[in-house]
């Protein structure tokens, strides 16, 4: 067997395409990462991970109700659709990634307390909801970036994974976006309730900057593929 066709490169490669691009998304300042360091700075480490788990709660909705009446609508059309939807996500993450190397630079770092207790106040997020969880529930069901985000970047990554795994490669996309979203914002709760600010300057931008150069190139092979099952 061809160690490239082995299921577990094909699903290590699918986990970490979801964790890449999950990372790309949420190192971008947005509303739930002020919430996040909002809440840290009230309750502590917890808060992080605690917010996510809401966040993830939506996300499984989203993606069960996408998988059970997107692929069961479009199971006779999936053909006619997927090369529109990889040629539009391929687009959307090219885009993302240029809002990525706009954010890289070091003053709007998560880790940088002061912008970002300047960015919570901003956004009215100095009076967090009593339940972190609940928070992560509200911040994501509310966001309107969110259904976008999933329509024209995670749909067609799920139907990647559908593609190369059928149904488990579905769940490993999604299991590695949610260890993204986990990974990430514990990092920045337990950065916060300690004081700490690892990711600042230099260390950022380069993390930013690898982050969109691996968004770039998945956009230009979603979009590639999507053209040419189009012509």
């Amino acid at each position: 067997m061809d160690i490239l066709s082995s299921p577990v490169i094909i699903g290590a490669s699918l986990v970490g395409m979801g964790f890449f691009t999950g990372l790309s998304g949420a190192m971008i300042p947005g509303p739930m990462l002020a919430y996040v360091v909002s809440d840290t700075l009230k309750k502590g480490a917890l808060s992080g991970p605690l917010t996510v788990l809401g966040h993830i709660l939506v996300e499984f909705s989203l993606i069960a109700a996408l998988v059970v009446v997107g692929f069961e609508l479009m199971k006779s059309y999936i053909t006619q659709f997927e090369s529109l939807l990889y040629a539009i996500g391929g687009v959307a993450l090219i885009v993302m990634s240029v809002l990525i190397i706009k954010e890289r630079k070091g003053e709007q770092s998560p880790s940088n307390q002061e912008t970002f207790e300047r960015q919570v106040k901003l956004q009215g997020a100095t009076r967090p909801y009593n339940s972190s969880i609940v928070g992560g529930v509200l911040f994501t069901a509310f966001n309107p970036a969110f259904p976008f985000w999933w329509l024209f970047v995670g749909f067609p990554l799920l139907l990647q994974g559908f593609e190369w795994l059928a149904f488990a490669g579905i769940v490993l996309v999604t299991l590695g976006h949610s260890l993204s979203d986990l990974a990430w914002y514990s990092f920045v709760s337990y950065s916060f309730a300690r004081g700490k600010n690892f990711l600042v300057g230099k260390r950022y931008e380069v993390l930013m900057l690898v982050l969109a150069l691996f968004v770039t190139s998945l956009g230009v092979f979603f979009f590639i593929k999507g053209v040419t099952g189009l012509f």
